[in-house]
This record gives structure tokens, C-alpha cells and sequence, in this order.
């Protein structure tokens, strides 16, 4: 595997944190009654959330001299998720910039998606009823140009990992350029365990400047949606 936003989460305590992720989740969802009223309740895949434009802010997450300069298309302005032809998910992340623009850093756009089933379980004469958390993590990750991070090819690249069974149901792997002011990919649910209509997800843009020490966290938290997000990201990537 390629030394890049990937190796963030195959050697760091993410793909061990369900139960965190749990914790932190809950305590988020608990202190914003608006949040749960309108994210978390009913959503399907039609379901739009939009976000406050000019909120980019640098947010620390791993010391470093290097300042880069807050772009336009690291701002998030809405993120979408559709079903279309064939089965497949649009996930699309509208930006107040071209992100094929992207220059000398990598940015990298991340969901979190994350959601139960239901399973029933014999158990002698009785049966019961368990509930199994499932977590997904897609990575869109941006090399841009003059970036310079080991052998990766200027471009795009799409991964998706399985946090909960701590695999890769998509390796990491070569994509087309994204549409003007859009971060946006085709993927089917077999990658993601095939969710019901009422699965959830957040998201994130972030920056990485040292190509030289790539098994860390991103350099920088940039945008993320819903806004109250702040504490949790930066505890995910502690």
C-alpha cells in the first residue's frame, strides 16, 4: 500500500475507535437537539444537508511550520447522497471552489458513514433481537500539483474502509478528475455494506503539507459538516 492518507488509518488507533466513535458520537448528538432533529432522524438517499459558507478555519491536528493557504474549494457548502441507475450512490461534496486546482499539499475529503442492523438470534426456545454497528470510511484524497508525497501521481484517488471490521472493501485506487466546484463519486453499497435508507454521515476536508512523515493524522482540519463537529474530529484523529 502506497504511503499516503490511507496509512493514516491503517497505523493509528481509527480502525481500533468504534467504541469511542460511539461515545463521542452520542455526547455530540446529545448536546444539539438540531442536529439530531435534522440529520439524524429519517435520512435516505435523498436527503441534502447544507452548510454555512466562508467557515473554513486552519484546526491543528498535527504541529508543523508549514501554514498553506485556506482555498475556496475547501469549503464546504453542502454534501448530498443519491441513489441512481443500477444501484449506485452519488456521493457529492459541493465546494465554493474547482478542486482540481489543488496545489503542492494534499487535501483530502472524508465521510464518515456509520449505521446499525438488526439481526435475529435463536437462542435455545427464545429468540432475541441484537444490534450491530457498522462504520465505513470513504477517503477522497487530492495530490495536487508540485505536491511531491512519495511516488503518488498528481490527481484523485478513492478508498473505503471497513472500521469495523478492520479491512479494505476498496483498496486505494486511481480515479478521474472531479466536476467544477464538486467532490464527487459513484460507489456501490457492497463497499459500504449494502445500509438501509436510514444510515448517517458526517464530513470533512482536511490538508496534509509533510510529504516526508505521512503516519500521522492530517496536518489540518479545514471544514466539516455538520458545524458543531469541532471536539469530535480532532478527538478521531487523536
Amino acid at each position: 500500500m502506497q504511503q499516503t492518507f490511507i496509512i493514516l488509518i491503517v497505523s493509528t488507533a481509527l480502525i481500533a475507535s468504534v467504541v469511542l466513535f460511539l461515545f463521542l458520537l452520542t455526547s455530540t448528538i446529545s448536546s444539539s437537539t438540531e442536529v439530531t432533529a435534522t440529520i439524524f432522524q429519517g435520512q435516505d438517499y435523498n436527503s441534502k444537508i447544507n452548510d454555512n459558507t466562508k467557515d473554513t478555519k486552519l484546526i491543528t491536528l498535527h504541529k508543523t511550520n508549514v501554514v498553506p493557504e485556506v482555498k475556496d474549494y475547501h469549503d464546504i457548502l453542502s454534501i448530498d447522497i443519491n441513489k441512481v441507475n443500477d444501484n449506485k450512490m452519488l456521493f457529492t461534496i459541493e465546494l465554493a471552489g474547482d478542486a482540481n486546482k489543488n496545489e503542492n499539499y494534499e487535501t483530502v475529503y472524508v465521510w464518515l458513514v456509520y449505521y446499525y442492523t438488526t439481526t435475529a438470534v435463536a437462542a435455545n426456545t427464545a429468540s432475541t433481537v441484537e444490534n450491530e454497528f457498522h462504520l465505513y470510511t470513504i477517503i477522497i484524497p487530492n495530490f495536487g500539483a508540485g505536491s511531491n508525497f512519495g511516488n503518488k501521481e498528481e490527481g484523485w484517488y478513492l478508498a473505503i474502509f471497513n472500521n469495523t471490521n478492520n479491512s479494505y472493501t476498496l483498496p486505494l485506487s486511481r480515479i478521474s478528475d472531479m466536476p467544477t466546484n464538486k467532490v464527487q463519486v459513484f460507489i456501490d453499497p457492497i463497499f459500504i455494506g449494502y445500509p438501509s435508507s436510514t444510515f448517517n454521515y458526517i464530513v470533512s476536508s482536511m490538508i496534509r503539507v509533510n510529504n516526508t512523515f505521512l503516519d500521522k493524522p492530517p496536518d489540518y482540519l479545514i471544514d466539516y459538516v455538520p458545524d458543531n463537529y469541532n471536539s469530535f474530529w480532532k478527538q478521531w484523529f487523536r
